[in-house]
Protein backbone atom coordinates (compact mmCIF):
# COMPACT_ATOMS: atom_id res chain seq x y z
CA UNK A 1 0.00 0.00 0.00
CA UNK A 2 2.84 2.35 0.87
CA UNK A 3 4.52 1.62 -2.48
CA UNK A 4 1.28 2.38 -4.31
CA UNK A 5 1.00 5.72 -2.51
CA UNK A 6 4.57 6.66 -3.49
CA UNK A 7 3.88 5.78 -7.14
CA UNK A 8 0.71 7.92 -7.15
CA UNK A 9 2.57 10.88 -5.66
CA UNK A 10 5.35 10.58 -8.24
CA UNK A 11 2.85 10.50 -11.09
CA UNK A 12 1.05 13.53 -9.65
CA UNK A 13 4.32 15.48 -9.42
CA UNK A 14 5.23 14.45 -12.95
CA UNK A 15 1.84 15.61 -14.20
CA UNK A 16 2.24 19.00 -12.52
CA UNK A 17 5.65 19.40 -14.10
CA UNK A 18 4.32 18.61 -17.56
CA UNK A 19 1.43 21.03 -17.14
CA UNK A 20 3.77 23.82 -16.03
CA UNK A 21 6.07 23.22 -18.97
CA UNK A 22 3.21 24.01 -21.37
CA UNK A 23 3.18 27.68 -20.27
CA UNK A 24 5.34 29.83 -22.55
CA UNK A 25 8.42 31.32 -20.96
CA UNK A 26 8.25 35.01 -20.12
CA UNK A 27 10.33 37.14 -22.51
CA UNK A 28 11.94 40.52 -21.76
CA UNK A 29 12.87 42.89 -24.60
CA UNK A 30 14.88 46.04 -25.18
CA UNK A 31 15.89 47.87 -28.38
CA UNK A 32 18.95 45.71 -28.99
CA UNK A 33 22.46 47.02 -29.72
CA UNK A 34 22.87 50.46 -31.21
CA UNK A 35 23.18 50.22 -34.98
CA UNK A 36 25.65 52.03 -37.19
CA UNK A 37 25.44 55.79 -37.00
CA UNK A 38 23.40 57.27 -39.80
CA UNK A 39 25.03 60.08 -41.72
CA UNK A 40 23.15 63.37 -41.33
CA UNK A 41 24.45 66.72 -42.50
CA UNK A 42 23.41 68.35 -39.24
CA UNK A 43 25.18 65.84 -36.99
CA UNK A 44 28.36 67.36 -35.70
CA UNK A 45 30.04 68.61 -32.56
CA UNK A 46 27.65 71.61 -32.38
CA UNK A 47 24.94 69.35 -30.92
CA UNK A 48 25.21 70.36 -27.28
CA UNK A 49 22.16 69.41 -25.25
CA UNK A 50 21.31 67.83 -21.91
CA UNK A 51 18.60 65.19 -22.28
CA UNK A 52 16.36 64.94 -19.24
CA UNK A 53 14.44 61.78 -18.38
CA UNK A 54 11.44 61.39 -20.67
CA UNK A 55 8.14 61.49 -18.80
CA UNK A 56 5.10 59.31 -19.50
CA UNK A 57 1.53 58.85 -18.22
CA UNK A 58 1.28 56.80 -15.02
CA UNK A 59 -0.40 53.84 -16.75
CA UNK A 60 2.45 53.64 -19.25
CA UNK A 61 5.28 54.21 -16.76
CA UNK A 62 6.12 50.54 -16.25
CA UNK A 63 7.68 47.63 -18.16
CA UNK A 64 4.41 46.35 -19.69
CA UNK A 65 4.28 45.94 -23.45
CA UNK A 66 0.94 47.23 -24.73
CA UNK A 67 -1.06 46.54 -27.88
CA UNK A 68 -4.45 47.65 -29.16
CA UNK A 69 -6.98 45.88 -31.36
CA UNK A 70 -8.05 48.81 -33.54
CA UNK A 71 -10.49 46.62 -35.46
CA UNK A 72 -12.26 45.60 -32.25
CA UNK A 73 -11.81 48.12 -29.42
CA UNK A 74 -9.20 50.81 -30.08
CA UNK A 75 -9.87 52.45 -26.70
CA UNK A 76 -8.46 49.51 -24.75
CA UNK A 77 -4.68 49.13 -24.26
CA UNK A 78 -3.88 45.48 -23.53
CA UNK A 79 -0.60 44.28 -21.96
CA UNK A 80 1.04 41.16 -23.36
CA UNK A 81 0.91 38.40 -20.74
CA UNK A 82 4.29 36.81 -21.43
CA UNK A 83 6.29 39.68 -22.95
CA UNK A 84 7.61 42.85 -21.30
CA UNK A 85 10.22 45.56 -21.76
CA UNK A 86 13.29 45.37 -19.54
CA UNK A 87 12.35 48.85 -18.26
CA UNK A 88 9.67 51.41 -19.02
CA UNK A 89 9.43 52.65 -22.63
CA UNK A 90 10.21 56.20 -21.42
CA UNK A 91 13.44 54.98 -19.79
CA UNK A 92 14.41 52.97 -22.88
CA UNK A 93 13.78 55.99 -25.13
CA UNK A 94 15.79 58.27 -22.86
CA UNK A 95 18.74 55.88 -23.00
CA UNK A 96 18.47 55.49 -26.78
CA UNK A 97 18.25 59.23 -27.39
CA UNK A 98 21.26 59.95 -25.17
CA UNK A 99 23.28 57.29 -26.93
CA UNK A 100 22.34 58.62 -30.37
CA UNK A 101 23.14 62.20 -29.45
CA UNK A 102 26.45 61.33 -27.85
CA UNK A 103 27.33 59.16 -30.85
CA UNK A 104 26.74 62.14 -33.14
CA UNK A 105 29.08 64.47 -31.26
CA UNK A 106 32.83 64.70 -30.79
CA UNK A 107 32.27 65.47 -27.13
CA UNK A 108 30.69 63.09 -24.66
CA UNK A 109 27.04 63.83 -23.94
CA UNK A 110 26.71 65.67 -20.64
CA UNK A 111 24.00 64.54 -18.25
CA UNK A 112 21.96 66.96 -16.20
CA UNK A 113 23.50 67.95 -12.89
CA UNK A 114 22.69 70.62 -10.33
CA UNK A 115 26.07 72.35 -10.59
CA UNK A 116 26.33 72.47 -14.37
CA UNK A 117 24.35 74.96 -16.42
CA UNK A 118 23.77 73.36 -19.85
CA UNK A 119 23.73 75.29 -23.11
CA UNK A 120 20.48 73.64 -24.14
CA UNK A 121 18.05 71.30 -22.40
CA UNK A 122 15.65 68.81 -23.94
CA UNK A 123 12.55 67.69 -22.07
CA UNK A 124 10.08 65.24 -23.58
CA UNK A 125 6.68 63.73 -22.85
CA UNK A 126 5.76 60.32 -24.24
CA UNK A 127 2.11 60.04 -25.28
CA UNK A 128 1.96 56.77 -27.21
CA UNK A 129 4.24 53.76 -27.50
CA UNK A 130 2.41 50.61 -28.51
CA UNK A 131 1.62 48.04 -31.14
CA UNK A 132 -1.66 48.68 -32.98
CA UNK A 133 -3.41 45.79 -34.74
CA UNK A 134 -5.49 47.01 -37.69
CA UNK A 135 -6.34 43.41 -38.52
CA UNK A 136 -5.55 40.15 -36.67
CA UNK A 137 -2.61 39.54 -39.01
CA UNK A 138 -1.48 43.14 -39.56
CA UNK A 139 -0.03 45.54 -36.99
CA UNK A 140 2.24 48.56 -36.66
CA UNK A 141 4.35 50.27 -34.04
CA UNK A 142 3.12 53.74 -33.07
CA UNK A 143 5.17 56.34 -31.17
CA UNK A 144 4.13 59.90 -30.29
CA UNK A 145 6.26 62.25 -28.23
CA UNK A 146 6.36 66.00 -27.55
CA UNK A 147 9.81 67.55 -27.15
CA UNK A 148 10.72 70.98 -25.75
CA UNK A 149 14.12 72.55 -26.42
CA UNK A 150 15.34 75.50 -24.33
CA UNK A 151 18.55 77.48 -24.04
CA UNK A 152 20.44 80.57 -25.25
CA UNK A 153 17.31 82.49 -26.12
CA UNK A 154 15.65 79.47 -27.73
CA UNK A 155 12.30 77.94 -26.83
CA UNK A 156 11.06 75.41 -29.37
CA UNK A 157 8.46 72.69 -29.07
CA UNK A 158 7.48 69.97 -31.50
CA UNK A 159 5.36 66.82 -31.45
CA UNK A 160 6.87 63.84 -33.25
CA UNK A 161 4.76 60.97 -34.59
CA UNK A 162 6.41 57.88 -36.05
CA UNK A 163 4.83 54.64 -37.30
CA UNK A 164 6.45 51.48 -38.63
CA UNK A 165 4.86 48.21 -39.83
CA UNK A 166 5.46 45.15 -37.70
CA UNK A 167 6.98 42.21 -39.64
CA UNK A 168 4.99 39.69 -37.59
CA UNK A 169 1.67 39.93 -35.75
CA UNK A 170 3.07 39.15 -32.30
CA UNK A 171 5.11 40.68 -29.49
CA UNK A 172 8.42 40.16 -31.30
CA UNK A 173 7.03 41.95 -34.35
CA UNK A 174 5.91 44.83 -32.14
CA UNK A 175 9.38 45.09 -30.62
CA UNK A 176 10.92 45.26 -34.10
CA UNK A 177 8.53 47.99 -35.23
CA UNK A 178 8.87 50.07 -32.06
CA UNK A 179 12.66 49.81 -32.14
CA UNK A 180 12.60 51.23 -35.67
CA UNK A 181 10.24 53.97 -34.47
CA UNK A 182 12.63 54.83 -31.63
CA UNK A 183 15.67 55.06 -33.88
CA UNK A 184 13.83 57.23 -36.40
CA UNK A 185 12.59 59.46 -33.58
CA UNK A 186 16.16 59.91 -32.31
CA UNK A 187 17.32 60.88 -35.82
CA UNK A 188 14.47 63.38 -36.22
CA UNK A 189 15.17 64.96 -32.82
CA UNK A 190 18.89 65.18 -33.55
CA UNK A 191 18.22 67.04 -36.79
CA UNK A 192 15.64 69.32 -35.13
CA UNK A 193 18.01 70.18 -32.26
CA UNK A 194 20.91 70.87 -34.61
CA UNK A 195 18.80 73.13 -36.84
CA UNK A 196 17.35 74.97 -33.84
CA UNK A 197 20.83 75.53 -32.38
CA UNK A 198 22.21 76.75 -35.71
CA UNK A 199 19.29 79.16 -36.15
CA UNK A 200 19.72 80.51 -32.62
CA UNK A 201 23.44 81.04 -33.13
CA UNK A 202 22.82 82.79 -36.45
CA UNK A 203 20.31 85.16 -34.82
CA UNK A 204 22.71 85.86 -31.94
CA UNK A 205 25.54 86.54 -34.39
CA UNK A 206 23.36 88.91 -36.42
CA UNK A 207 22.37 90.80 -33.29
CA UNK A 208 26.01 91.06 -32.22
CA UNK A 209 27.01 92.51 -35.59
CA UNK A 210 24.10 94.93 -35.48
CA UNK A 211 25.09 96.02 -32.00
CA UNK A 212 28.66 96.62 -33.07
CA UNK A 213 27.49 98.60 -36.09
CA UNK A 214 25.33 100.84 -33.90
CA UNK A 215 28.19 101.36 -31.45
CA UNK A 216 30.54 102.30 -34.28
CA UNK A 217 28.07 104.75 -35.79
CA UNK A 218 27.70 106.64 -32.49
CA UNK A 219 31.44 107.16 -32.05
Amino acid sequence: MRLLTIVIVLFACSGCSLMASKDPAKADFDFGPLGARASHAKQSSEIDVVVYEISAPAWMDNSSMYFRLAYQNAARPIPYAQSEWVMSPAALLTERLRLRLSDSSVEELRRASAGDAPSYTLRSELFQFEQVFDQPDRSRGVLRLRATLEGKGVWAQRTFAVEKPAPTADAAGGVNALTQCSDELAALIMEWVAVSQASAEEVAHTRTLAGRARATSTQ
